[in-house]
């Protein structure tokens, strides 16, 4: 992730409060968001503001309502609270009640809704302050790449970009070979900016050294083998495989996807995930 952003000249800084990973940056909340939703096996990102340094629940009220685009108008509420750190005047239940207390008091066209309410207010309250989540972008998912071995690719078109693609997001790490396409590598490497460099493995002496491709993307085994130089060493190796990933993909499917590449926090990578169940 500090890679991806340092690559896209965007400042970041990671840090942990209590139990939650937390990332803030001075640059633009879209560009940020962004680039978050390039990174492989990020889940969920949940926009976070901190709206008070003091725990008043009265005072916290004001500003949620403050912040809310639909005060004035007949609506339904709900209100989740997650404490992080240790248990003080107040547990979530509390929070949630007095905050939900507050609200309604200060606003008479709400109507408590725990079900399906028009909004739900999702509160982070810590020891000293309280955070107001946004509403949860979907992350791409996946694995992290690299942590599955590498994969040799020749991307040179629309099919062996989605087809790298599917093999990066299940953890493999891409590894262009003669003929791919500038453009194509270049969308890929916003994915992994170490895309092209291959991943390690311990060794038996207990230093680290280059891993053997275990599979092949647009180009032929004896292609890819005549790529690989095998260490007399190894007793044995994984042969390769040929990988199709987008084997029975519809073309609809595929356009989905190629949307999910080039502009991931505005689609999502799966969009008819029943389909795909039933």
């Amino acid at each position: 992730m500090k890679a991806q952003f340092s690559a896209a000249k965007i400042p970041i800084i990671k840090d942990r409060i209590e139990t939650m990973d937390v990332v803030t940056s001075t640059s633009a909340t879209e560009d940020v968001e962004d680039l978050l939703c390039h990174v492989l096996g990020v889940v969920a990102i949940d926009p976070a503001e901190l709206i008070s340094d003091i725990l008043d629940p009265d005072f916290v009220a004001a500003e949620i309502l403050s912040r809310d685009q639909d005060i004035g108008k007949k609506r339904t509420f709900g209100v989740r609270v997650r404490r992080i750190g240790p248990k003080g005047e107040w547990n979530s239940q509390s929070y949630s009640s007095a905050i939900g207390s507050s609200m309604y008091s200060r606003d008479n066209n709400l109507k408590v809704n725990l079900t399906n309410p028009d909004m739900w207010v999702r509160l982070v309250l810590g020891p000293h302050n309280v955070w107001l989540m946004g509403e949860r972008i979907e992350g791409a998912g996946g694995l992290p790449p690299g942590v599955q071995g590498n994969v040799l690719s020749r991307i040179k078109d629309e099919e062996s970009l989605l087809s790298a693609f599917l093999i990066m997001r299940r953890g493999s790490r891409i590894i262009p070979v003669d003929g791919s396409e500038t453009q194509f590598v270049d969308l890929l490497k916003k994915w992994d900016p170490f895309l092209g460099t291959y991943s390690t493995e311990n060794s038996v002496t207990g230093g680290k050294r280059k891993r053997h491709p275990w599979g092949v993307v647009g180009i032929s085994l004896e292609e890819g083998e005549s790529l690989i130089e095998r260490r007399e060493s190894d007793v044995k190796t994984v042969p390769l495989s040929t990988l199709e990933p987008l084997c029975g993909w519809t073309n609809k499917e595929k356009e989905s996807l190629s949307q999910h590449v080039r502009n991931p926090s505005n689609y999502t990578c799966m969009p008819d995930i029943e389909g795909w169940v039933s």
